[in-house]
């Protein structure tokens, strides 16, 4: 339909497709999260074989990172969510504002020699799956696709803050019209302190994304937090669950603080000898 779009054209046009289908899935009875972080996903195919007709070339396809593994991001994609949350619970238990309990259901497992084996390739395939699944449909889209068409425009700091900036914003939807995804909590607090985290995250898989030309790092990184964020909750005690919802969730003060500082991070590598290497890579490509 429009083969000519310039790059920041294809960027609005995918998010305005992304918004609206975010939010008629947060419309729809009986609205489901894991429908919703597939839309982004929706989006990009809707551009590439519809809007632009990317998507009948190979090159298209290249464009969104899915060629290459990016091995050489993996690491920092565990590891550096494993230090922002893994350091939020630690603070947590050894301030005392919630404790560490080994759950019950754990508990009557782990006295079976079998189990300790089993656990970490339970998490390992849940890391996998999660991967494969809604973590690649929400990052094939803002860093698989939008990412590089802003990268483009404004260089690749702004385009990483503007990204981080425009995926916290498309949850809104479904944070406001759903009781699906952060329902506990006043939203004068959760709120601000989500978008602070999720557009701070944004500078960790972005710089991900733009160093290894493949978006699969993206989609790890996303999974590992998702991972955590699921996991540790379950070894600690609080009276309240706001304790965990407002310090070290999701989008917790000590969450946002520790992606503040990987953001900070990024953005000095960008400025520095690795970011221009990499761009001068992506040229050469």
């Amino acid at each position: 339909m429009f083969p000519h779009l310039s790059d920041p054209a294809k960027a609005v046009a995918f998010y305005v497709i992304s918004l609206l289908l975010g939010l008629s899935v947060a419309l729809t009875p009986g609205a489901s999260t894991f429908v919703y972080m597939f839309t982004p996903l929706v989006a990009v195919l809707i551009m590439m074989l519809v809007v632009t007709r990317e998507g009948y070339s190979r090159a298209g396809w290249a464009s969104l990172g899915l060629h290459r593994l990016g091995l050489g991001g993996w690491r920092l994609a565990l590891l550096a969510p494993l230090l922002v949350v893994g350091l939020a619970f630690v603070v947590l238990w050894v301030s005392g504002a919630a404790g560490f309990a080994v759950p019950a259901e754990i508990q009557g497992y782990s006295t079976r020699g079998w189990f300790w084996l089993v656990f970490p390739v339970v998490l390992l395939l849940s890391l996998v799956v999660t991967t494969l699944t809604n973590s690649l449909g929400e990052e094939l889209g803002w860093r698989g696709y939008l990412l590089p068409r802003l990268e483009a425009t404004v260089g690749p700091i702004w385009a990483m803050f503007i990204t981080g900036l425009l995926h916290a914003l498309w949850h809104l939807p479904f944070m406001l019209l759903t009781s699906l995804y952060h329902p506990e909590g006043s939203r004068l607090i959760v709120l601000p302190l989500f978008f602070v985290t999720v557009t701070a995250a944004g500078f960790l898989f972005g710089y991900l994304r733009l160093t290894t030309r493949s978006v699969w790092p993206a989609a790890l990184a996303h999974s590992a937090h998702n991972l955590l964020w699921d996991l540790l909750p379950l070894f600690t005690l609080t009276s309240s669950p706001l304790v965990i919802e407002y310090l070290a969730g999701d989008s917790g003060v000590l969450v946002a603080i520790g992606y503040g500082a990987v953001a900070v991070w990024a953005i000095l590598r960008f400025r520095g000898s690795v970011g221009r290497q990499a761009f001068r890579a992506r040229s050469l490509s």
